[in-house]
C-alpha cells in the first residue's frame, strides 16, 4: 500500500514537472475552485459539501491517551499548588 501512494504521489509532482511551486499554485487554485464551485466542483452543493465535512470530525484531535491526560492532570496540579505557594511567600514579606 505504500509503494501505491509513492506511485501516486510521483505521477501527481511529474504532472507538474517535479516544481514543487508549480504544484502547490495548482493545488491552492483547486482549492479556489471547490470554495467557489467552479469546474469539476460545480455540482457540489454547499449543502453536501457540509456533510462531508461533518462526517470527518474533528481531523486535528489526535485519539484520546490517558496517560497524556494523567500527566496533563499532575501539571496542572502541580503549577496550581507552586502558585498558591508563591502567593503566600509574597503575602508574608509584604508583612
Amino acid at each position: 500500500m505504500v509503494e501505491e501512494v509513492r506511485e501516486i504521489r510521483r505521477r501527481i509532482v511529474a504532472g507538474c514537472g517535479n516544481d514543487l511551486d508549480k504544484l502547490a499554485e495548482e493545488l491552492r487554485q483547486v482549492g479556489r475552485d471547490y470554495s467557489q464551485r467552479r469546474g469539476v466542483f460545480a455540482a457540489v452543493t454547499r449543502r453536501a459539501a457540509a456533510k462531508v465535512q461533518a462526517s470527518w470530525g474533528d481531523m486535528s484531535a489526535r485519539p484520546k491517551d490517558r496517560l497524556v491526560d494523567e500527566i496533563r492532570s499532575i501539571r496542572t496540579v502541580t503549577a496550581a499548588k507552586r502558585s498558591r505557594i508563591k502567593k503566600t511567600r509574597k503575602k508574608q514579606s509584604r508583612a
